[in-house]
């Protein structure tokens, strides 16, 4: 009888859709990602889970993201983009 290889509890990152803001807390520009610090706490994200152009981001940007729910490595931010300035002081 084979085996299956498939671990328990390591199921597919679940997709919230649920929209946060943050602050760009660090880049590791080396490894081409960073965590946002938001209310959910510190949120990971890679190069790839940028909308526009990575390495325009600075630490301390305001950004807009959509939280993706992973059960093995933790919240991770996807479609993260730098939040619009109102203008207003």
């Amino acid at each position: 009888m084979m085996e299956s290889h498939k671990r328990a509890g390591a199921d597919k990152p679940v997709y919230s859709g649920k929209q946060a803001t943050g602050r760009i807390k660090e880049l590791v520009r080396s490894q081409a990602s960073g965590t946002i610090s938001s209310s959910n706490g510190s949120v990971f994200f890679h190069k790839s889970d940028v909308d526009g152009e990575y390495w325009n981001l600075a630490v301390g940007d305001h950004v807009l993201f959509e939280l993706l729910d992973d059960t093995i490595s933790g919240p991770r931010a996807q479609h993260v983009r730098l939040k619009k300035s109102t203008g207003k002081k």
